[in-house]
């Protein structure tokens, strides 16, 4: 039996003290959204990196960003929980379907830490409370991307921008260096 490792979130990130890894930085966005801890920390964690490990500017899932966080994303992601027995095939299964992979050393160790937890608590997590951690994965990505993007205060935005022409899709399109994530 492997034991669930505790997400370096669970520990207050106050005063000087900078979040430790990926996930605990984007969380950190959303002080009054503490971090879930046990199974369904691990969970959210995992949802995160999947988020963020997706290919924006080429990968398929960009032509699908209207079904993305309602139908897409949530059942491949129960799907998947249903055909592996291991966390570690749970993730092959949802990172290829979607094209997602850790873009940096960082996400790799942590995504190999978190790949470590007891999975058959992380699957029921992940299989019954789908929607409820999407919820937070997605407020805590548009928190990051809030953080991104600049106010009329601010001035243009530092990254360059993409014209689309696209039916259901913004005009304009920011490109993110991954990096500032």
């Amino acid at each position: 039996m492997t034991t669930t490792p505790t997400p370096a979130a669970a520990a207050p990130t106050t005063g000087s003290r900078r979040p430790s890894t990926p996930t605990d930085r984007w969380l950190a966005t959303i002080p009054a959204m503490p971090p879930l801890e046990g199974p369904a920390g691990v969970a959210e964690r995992l949802l995160l990196l999947i988020h963020y490990g997706i290919d924006w500017s080429e990968g398929w899932v960009t032509s699908r960003r209207t079904t993305y966080w309602d139908k897409l994303l949530p059942d491949r992601v129960i799907a998947a929980t249903y055909r592996a027995g291991q966390l570690r095939r749970w993730w092959n299964d949802v990172a290829q379907e979607l094209g997602s992979t850790p873009r940096n050393a960082a996400e790799r160790a942590e995504l190999e830490q978190l790949l470590r937890a007891d999975s058959t608590p992380v699957l029921e997590t992940l299989r019954f409370e789908t929607e409820a951690l999407l919820l937070r994965v997605r407020i805590v990505a548009d928190a990051v991307r809030a953080t991104r993007t600049p106010t009329p205060a601010t001035g243009p935005a530092p990254a360059a921008t993409i014209d689309v022409d696209q039916p259901g899709l913004p005009d304009v399109v920011e490109v993110i260096d991954p990096e500032e994530l």
